[in-house]
């Protein structure tokens, strides 16, 4: 068995969906990996959630994460 990754455009997918089921081949959806945040993000929205370091406005925003 083998996988590929095949982007097409939203507009085409069902016609392409629909031929590759009369093949029986199986479609799996994955998240890939450029839609999943960074670990810097995370901790960001994290901070941000949990309103820490977020007393004063944020000027400088290189500053505003060296300080998570």
């Amino acid at each position: 068995m083998e996988t590929i990754t095949i982007e097409i455009p939203d507009k085409e997918a069902k016609i392409f969906k629909e031929m590759l089921k009369k093949f029986n081949v199986k479609i799996v959806k994955t998240k890939r990996k450029e839609d999943s945040p960074n670990a810097l993000t995370i901790k960001t929205i994290e901070a941000a959630h949990n309103k820490e370091d977020i007393d004063k406005p944020i000027k400088n925003i290189r500053s505003f994460i060296e300080s998570l």
